[in-house]
């Protein structure tokens, strides 16, 4: 096997560390993937189409002033989503994601949004997702290459139920 065979194959199989600051330790990056208790997040997302949900154990230390000492593990959820539409941003600076899930009705994490499905070697810059219920109130860091049809899996805070962040048609701006 040449140098560069191996090379090209462990740049595939290696695994890219997941912050763990935002991350549930059941997550571990590999490749343009996300896997969760083993499960790829593009396979998921490909079955059962977008947006998804996946609710897993979180290590959070926790506040002993409400009751729960002792207790260390809570539960978040790892959502991905398909993106609709790039479009500059009505505030003037940088560019909108229209995904097809609703941020309103969970709480992301702007830190773990990440593109997977896809390697991407361009320069990341900020960009507000959408449809949330203020503009520019999520923004997170990808790269500038992010187009429709990608596909940005994310932690949210809290368990999520699909019927939640399912698309609806409140956002009158999808329509414009």
């Amino acid at each position: 096997m040449s140098l560069m065979s191996t090379v090209a194959r462990y740049g595939r199989i290696r695994r890219h560390i997941l912050d763990r600051r935002f991350w549930p330790q059941a997550a571990v990056a590999v490749g343009d993937d996300i896997r969760i208790v083993g499960e790829s997040m593009i396979t998921m997302a490909r079955s059962v189409g977008t947006p998804c949900t996946r609710v897993v154990e979180a290590e959070h230390e926790c506040d002993p002033a409400i009751g729960r000492q002792g207790e260390s593990r809570r539960f978040c959820a790892v959502v991905v989503a398909t993106v609709e539409l790039v479009t500059p941003s009505h505030e003037g600076s940088g560019a909108d994601i229209w995904l097809d899930s609703e941020l309103d009705g969970c709480e992301p994490v702007a830190e773990s949004v990440r593109l997977i499905g896809r390697h991407s070697s361009d320069a990341q810059c900020a960009f507000t997702l959408r449809p949330s219920p203020r503009r520019g109130e999520l923004r997170a860091m990808l790269p500038t290459d992010i187009r429709a049809g990608d596909l940005l899996a994310f932690v949210v805070a809290e368990p999520v139920a699909l019927h939640d962040i399912r698309r609806r048609s409140w956002h009158r701006e999808r329509l414009l």
